[in-house]
């Protein structure tokens, strides 16, 4: 398999003499088993357990006495751990009580063992069975289907991912980096979907895979619905969410359904739960410290925007488009840079969000802002450069600071701006296959 941007984290996380053990979260199929695997590669012995397996699973006879199981592990498997740095993988732990329980006092009595947890739906099962993880003992990473940088390393595009990091970008690559981007935006992030596409560029394969991992996602939300009408909800909502991503949304009547905004509003919390969506809330000030504003409604963003293109049946639209703006009405574009910006969130310590304005004189949406070193940094998504800055020049005349990012199909570079009301302003114009590198040139413009 290929390099993952959370094995950094993951070194780190070893690395740390504060360390706890690890919860990795995240929807199915983004990758966290093949992750560890290789992670685990770096150390003199790695022990792999499947709690959906009952011998894995009957080695937990407690949660507390963690030497005794760890001796029954090695028992079991024919180990010898003396003197070897050993890291424990913990798969399908939703699977235990007494496993997660066991999280505590690996960190607690076996400091020495690396312990990393990871399952399918874990956050959905641990607030159904109202299992408490024990706070301050346990640390957490989420992981995200790939981005555009992960991709390339898939199709072994190392040198021109090596390019995408030159800062400024030397526009002689662009039209290369374009084409390479456009195939990830019609297959999307998904592991398994970009193995498949790298070795066989098929899309008939890919659709396969997608409808394979949706079909997947659907039998869960069976199987965790805590009633059958909810199974109906959360089948709806799952057949709607293509035609909503990108968008700001009610739960009362979602999709024009006749279910109550209550039920509905549940059914997200269960799919946020199981990371198959992230809501993100606006913000109504330019201002910090400001919270956004969960009374208002929130942008849906939907896992990966490859189940976009599949469910809209799409796909074809790429092989004809000029450009990703044209496809989907746009909505491709500004989900895919969404999406983007989740995948390096954690990472990259800012907050995302929107912004909106719903004065009497006007009314004005900037599609993401991030809080970055105690910033609100504005970034609107264009389909070129001739493209009208209403919302944005609205936001600069109002924020205390002077730095903004339009993400286009176009020349990266920084100019100088004015709004109307004659506040200048820098603007950082960054072309949307270089989205996943926002930090680095925020880095390098605004400091």
């Amino acid at each position: 398999m290929f390099y993952r941007q959370i094995l950094k984290q993951l070194q780190d996380w070893a690395a740390s003499p504060y360390r706890k053990s690890l919860i990795l979260r995240g929807a199915r199929q983004v990758g966290k088993t093949t992750v560890v695997r290789m992670f685990g590669n770096s150390f003199d012995t790695f022990i792999e357990l499947n709690l959906e397996e009952i011998s894995d699973r009957e080695l937990f006879f407690s949660g507390t006495d963690v030497r005794a199981v760890l001796n029954a592990i090695v028992l079991r498997k024919g180990l010898d751990l003396v003197g070897k740095r050993t890291l424990l993988f913990i798969d399908e732990i939703q699977n235990s009580s007494k496993a997660m329980l066991s999280l505590r006092y690996f960190y607690e009595k076996m400091p020495e063992i690396y312990v990393i947890a990871a399952g399918s739906l874990l956050d959905v099962y641990l607030r159904r069975n109202r299992l408490e993880v024990s706070v301050g003992r346990i640390e957490y990473l989420f992981m995200f289907p790939c981005n555009f940088n992960e991709y390339l390393v898939a199709a072994k595009l190392d040198k021109l991912l090596e390019v995408t990091k030159t800062i400024p970008f030397p526009d002689y690559a662009t039209t290369i980096l374009r084409e390479h981007f456009m195939q990830y935006a019609l297959v999307g992030g998904m592991p398994e979907a970009i193995k498949v596409w790298v070795e066989t560029k098929n899309i008939i394969e890919v659709r396969r895979v997608l409808s394979n991992i949706l079909l997947s996602y659907q039998e869960d939300a069976a199987k965790y619905a805590i009633s059958p009408e909810q199974i109906d909800v959360l089948k709806f909502i799952m057949d709607s969410l293509y035609s909503e991503a990108g968008k700001q949304i009610t739960f009362e009547r979602f999709g024009k359904s006749d279910f109550k905004c209550q039920i509905i509003k549940n059914a997200f919390q269960l799919l946020e739960q199981a990371s198959l969506i992230t809501l993100i809330y606006p913000y109504t000030s330019t201002d910090l410290p400001t919270i956004p504003k969960r009374s208002r409604r929130p942008k849906l963003l939907y896992l990966d925007t490859g189940f976009i293109n599949l469910q809209a049946n799409i796909q074809a639209d790429y092989f004809t488009a000029t450009n990703l703006n044209s496809i989907y009405k746009g909505i491709a574009m500004e989900h895919l840079v969404g999406q983007q910006l989740i995948s390096i969130q954690r990472q990259s310590d800012f907050q995302l969000g929107f912004w909106v304005r719903n004065a009497r004189s006007s009314s004005a949406e900037v599609d993401y802002v991030v809080i970055w070193h105690n910033k609100m940094i504005p970034i609107e998504v264009k389909c070129g450069k001739t493209g009208t800055l209403k919302s944005l020049m609205l936001f600069m005349d109002e924020a205390e600071h002077n730095y903004a990012i339009r993400i286009y199909d176009g020349v990266t570079n920084l100019e100088e701006h004015k709004t109307p009301n004659g506040k200048e302003f820098n603007l950082l114009n960054l072309n949307l296959c270089l989205t996943t590198n926002i930090i680095s040139y925020m880095e390098k413009c605004f400091e």
